[in-house]
C-alpha cells in the first residue's frame, strides 16, 4: 500500500500539529508523519474521503494545498527551522542570531528567505517569529507555573521588558494580566454552580 503525502497551509505551532493529528485519527486515518505544512498517512490516496478531510480541517482553519510551489515549500522549511529553535535553542531566535543561522542552515540570503515568507504567508518573517515566541509565552504562562521573568529568559527575551512589550502588542495583555486571567478562568470553571 503507497503512503500519501499532504502539504497543509495555516499550521504554525505545536498545537497545530496536535490539533490536524487529532482530525486525522478521527477520520480513521493513520498518520506516519505530522509536521510543519506536512502529513504523512499511511492510507492510499484512493482510499481517502477527500471532500470530508478538506471540511475537517477547513473547520479547524487549515487548507490543503494540492501542489506545493517551491516558495511554499521553502516557507515550510524556514517555519520548521523556527519551531526547532523556539523548542531547543530560543535565544538563536534574536534578530542578529536568526537572520545568520536561517542563511546558512537553507543556503540562501536572508533578504530573499524574507521576501519569501512574507510574500507567501502575508506577513514579515519577523513579525512570524514574534507571533511564534509570544505563542511559546502564552502556553508557558498557561501551563507553568515560573515566574514571568523566568519565561522570558527560557524563551531567549533579553529582558522582561522586552517580552512583555510583545506580548501586549500581540494579545492586548501583559503576561502577568494573561496569566491571572487564565487562573482565574480554571478556578471559576473548577467551582460548582450553586
Amino acid at each position: 500500500m503507497a503512503s500519501t503525502l499532504l502539504y497543509i497551509r495555516h499550521m504554525v505551532c505545536v498545537k497545530c500539529i496536535l490539533v490536524v493529528r487529532e482530525q486525522l485519527v478521527e477520520l480513521g486515518l493513520v498518520p506516519l508523519r505530522v509536521e510543519l505544512g506536512e502529513v504523512e498517512l499511511r492510507d492510499d490516496a484512493a482510499t481517502i474521503d477527500w471532500p470530508r478531510l478538506r471540511q475537517c480541517l477547513e473547520a479547524e482553519g487549515f487548507e490543503i494545498l494540492d501542489q506545493l510551489s517551491p516558495q511554499q515549500r521553502l516557507v515550510a522549511q524556514i517555519k520548521e527551522i523556527i519551531a526547532h529553535l523556539l523548542a531547543t535553542e530560543p535565544a538563536a531566535l534574536r534578530s542578529g542570531h536568526f537572520s545568520r543561522q536561517l542563511s546558512e542552515r537553507l543556503q540562501r540570503r536572508f533578504a530573499y528567505l524574507s521576501d519569501v515568507f512574507s510574500a507567501t504567508e502575508g506577513l514579515s518573517l519577523e513579525h512570524y517569529v514574534i507571533r511564534q515566541r509570544v505563542e511559546a509565552a502564552r502556553c508557558l504562562l498557561r501551563e507553568s507555573t515560573l515566574p514571568v521573568g523566568r519565561v522570558a529568559r527560557e524563551l531567549g527575551y533579553s529582558n522582561l521588558g522586552h517580552l512583555s512589550r510583545q506580548f501586549q502588542r500581540e494579545t492586548g495583555t501583559s503576561p502577568s494580566e494573561y496569566r491571572r486571567e487564565q487562573l482565574t478562568g480554571v478556578q471559576d470553571a473548577a467551582t460548582p454552580a450553586k
